[in-house]
C-alpha cells in the first residue's frame, strides 16, 4: 500500500513540477541523511497528509518532494518532534525571499557605484541570484502541494 500511495503522488506531481525526477532524487538524498528521519518515520509532524508516502499512528514517511522543500533539514539530532504545515514552509520561504531580495538590491546599488565595485560583491550577487532561483522553485513546489492538499 505504501508504494501505491507514493506512485499516485508521483503521477500527480510529475505533471505539475518541472525536473520532477531531479527534485525527487535530491529529496531522497536529503531524507536519507536528515536527523529528523529515522529510516521509516519523520519526527516532524505535518498537518497535511498529501505530503506523506505512508501514514501511521507514529507519524509519516515523507514524500521525497516534501524532503526537498523542507527547511527543517539538518544533520543535527533533535530530541523532540516538531509540528509544521505547508503554510509554515511557504511563510518561511516567502520571508527568506524578501530578505534575499533586499540584500540583492543593496549589493546592486554598491556595484553600480564604481568605488565599491569589487569581485567579492559580484560573487555574492551571483550567489544571491542562485539562492533566489532556488527559493522561487521551492515556493512554487510548496504552492502546488498546498493546492493538492485542498483536494484531499
Amino acid at each position: 500500500m505504501e508504494n501505491f500511495r507514493e506512485l499516485i503522488i508521483d503521477a500527480v506531481l510529475s505533471k505539475r513540477i518541472k525536473n520532477f525526477k531531479d527534485i525527487e532524487s535530491e529529496g531522497i538524498r536529503k531524507r536519507n541523511i536528515c536527523s529528523h528521519f529515522n529510516g521509516k518515520i519523520c519526527r516532524i509532524k505535518f498537518e497535511e497528509s498529501v505530503v506523506s508516502s505512508w501514514l501511521s499512528q507514529e507519524g509519516i514517511t515523507p514524500h521525497p518532494v516534501l524532503c526537498y522543500i523542507c527547511p527543517y533539514f539538518s544533520l543535527k539530532e533533535e530530541e523532540e518532534s516538531t509540528k509544521s504545515s505547508l503554510f509554515d514552509i511557504y511563510a518561511y520561504y516567502a520571508k527568506l525571499k524578501e530578505s534575499v531580495e533586499k540584500e540583492l538590491q543593496f549589493i546592486e546599488s554598491r556595484i553600480n557605484n564604481f568605488v565599491y565595485s569589487s569581485v567579492s560583491l559580484r560573487r555574492r550577487r551571483e550567489e544571491l541570484i542562485y539562492l533566489l532561483d532556488d527559493i522561487n522553485e521551492k515556493i512554487k513546489i510548496t504552492t502546488e502541494l498546498i493546492k493538492l492538499s485542498e483536494y484531499s
